[in-house]
């Protein structure tokens, strides 16, 4: 009779909880001990921010200290739950990837570079002050990231542009080239989309 009681119990348990894998985020508040679809899919969003290592699906500490960090970069109550505010700010997010800042960029070279604005580079990255490092990393949208090629011995940007189905010109203004006779192998080069060029 025990085991019985004890599998009905159980059942019973889980039953109650499959709502909750059904939820669309911000149906409801995420807190410490939530899992569900919606804490997943807040866990990748936490994720493509740099700020979380994996989602499991399940809201634990490391999901509570990179909401928190979140909740801090864009100004919002720093309580580690995911409410309507930080919902709002997770659905405005666009995946993001990484850029290292070089020699002559600015926030205003950079946004241009990659289709944006000045202000969500700001927004995206949390800055309190517009001068920028050489070396600093910052996120940029994803969606309009352009790939890194690596330049290889016996390449022209004529070559390259004719592999990534782009013009030579869209790739001189991407990276400044001053003279596109001269890259050396070893030399990053970032390739617009086609539609970018």
């Amino acid at each position: 009779m025990r085991p019985r009681l004890i599998a009905l119990i159980t059942f019973c348990i889980l039953l109650s909880s499959l709502p909750a894998l059904a939820l669309e985020p911000g149906q409801r508040v995420l807190g410490l001990g939530c899992w569900g679809e919606d804490v997943f899919w807040c866990q990748r969003k936490l994720m493509d921010l740099g700020l979380m290592s994996q989602a499991t699906g399940r809201f634990g500490r490391e999901t509570e200290a990179a909401v928190k960090k979140l909740q801090e970069i864009h100004g919002l109550p720093v309580d580690g739950l995911v409410g309507p505010l930080t919902y709002q700010v997770l659905n405005s997010i666009q995946s993001v990837q990484y850029y290292t800042v070089q020699k002559g960029d600015s926030l205003y070279t950079i946004a241009k570079k990659f289709g944006t604005t000045m202000d969500e580079l700001v927004n995206l990255n949390g800055l309190t002050d517009t001068t920028l490092q050489i070396g600093q990393r910052l996120m940029v949208p994803a969606s309009i990231q352009p790939m890194v090629y690596v330049v290889k011995p016996g390449d022209s940007l004529y070559t390259i542009a004719r592999r990534f189905d782009v013009t030579v010109d869209a790739i001189v203004k991407l990276n400044s080239i001053k003279n596109p006779t001269l890259i050396r192998p070893g030399q990053e080069l970032m390739i617009p989309g086609p539609s970018n060029s």
